[in-house]
């Protein structure tokens, strides 16, 4: 399902990126089982859970150092398209599933879709 109303069809012009990436984080050379080796080394599974807590902060924003730098900001003609579309913040939680979202303004939200 788009973002906008249900009874306007729409042509996706563009989306936002879509980026993977890989980590990987290793403690000792070999498998070590935490009910023998647990306290005695650094567990991966901590250390990564670290790294990944800081990537993004509890409000949705992006903490990685010079990326916020790289998004074009809206301009004062693209801000003026949003106020007029019919936009549920209620439906639109029900058809995805959830029962918070981040962002409580449909302009605001439509940054994030």
């Amino acid at each position: 399902k788009q973002w906008y109303q249900r009874r306007v069809a729409i042509t996706a012009g563009g989306l936002r990126g879509v980026c993977y990436f890989f980590i990987e984080i290793e403690c000792a050379e070999k498998d070590l089982h935490s009910g023998v080796y647990g306290g005695a080394v650094y567990e991966a599974m901590n250390d990564l859970t670290k790294v990944m807590s800081r990537l993004v902060d509890t409000q949705g924003k992006i903490l990685i150092p010079g990326i916020n730098e790289a998004v074009t900001p809206m301009t004062e003609e693209e801000a003026k398209v949003y106020p007029p579309i019919e936009f549920n913040l209620e439906e639109y939680k029900k058809d995805i599933g959830c029962e918070k979202l981040q962002k409580r303004k449909k302009y605001r939200l439509r940054l994030c879709v």
